[in-house]
């Protein structure tokens, strides 16, 4: 086997491992201040590892339409395993926090004027702020944890002091 092959099938199966192994739920953490909800690290380290496969296989491959679809595929595997790294949901004392990619959105218990729960998602609204917190990856006890503690703190703000 010529070494070129052999680095081919070592990129096609970094790129299958990573991708394998970056599937998976989202992990719910209850903290002294309240609730955190994130992905595991290794699930966006998957996402990179499978990232720098297609990136080999972007070198090593041949055909052209080839190249720019596994170019392509780096690219978007890097971007969702650095978002799946990133993100962070919290219910804290002081609000709501929800870190991604692209920004982190900050919502206090007392700016909150709505929160609508829909089959996938709830959705909690201020003034001038939105946070979509999806929920499909929760399991049915985490969803009711997060909607008693979203419940309990918008409750506990807006109560008279």
């Amino acid at each position: 086997m010529s070494p070129r092959r052999a680095a081919l099938i070592a990129a096609i199966a970094t790129l299958a491992g990573g991708l394998l192994l970056a599937w998976g739920p989202l992990r719910a953490v209850w903290l002294n201040a309240g609730l955190r909800i994130d992905y595991p690290w290794p699930r966006g380290a998957s996402a990179l590892v499978a990232a720098g496969g297609a990136l080999g296989l972007c070198i090593l491959a041949r055909p052209r339409p080839l190249r720019l679809l596994a170019a392509a595929l780096s690219i978007v595997l890097g971007l969702v395993g650095a978002g799946l790294l990133l993100y962070r949901l919290e219910a804290l004392a002081e609000g709501l926090v929800e870190r991604r990619l692209l920004g982190t959105v900050r919502l206090a218990w007392s700016e909150v004027t709505a929160v609508q729960t829909q089959p996938e998602a709830l959705l909690v609204s201020g003034a001038a702020t939105r946070v979509r917190i999806d929920t499909q990856q929760l399991s049915p006890d985490q969803r009711a944890s997060l909607e008693r503690t979203i419940a309990r703190r918008v409750r506990e703000a807006s109560a008279p002091r």
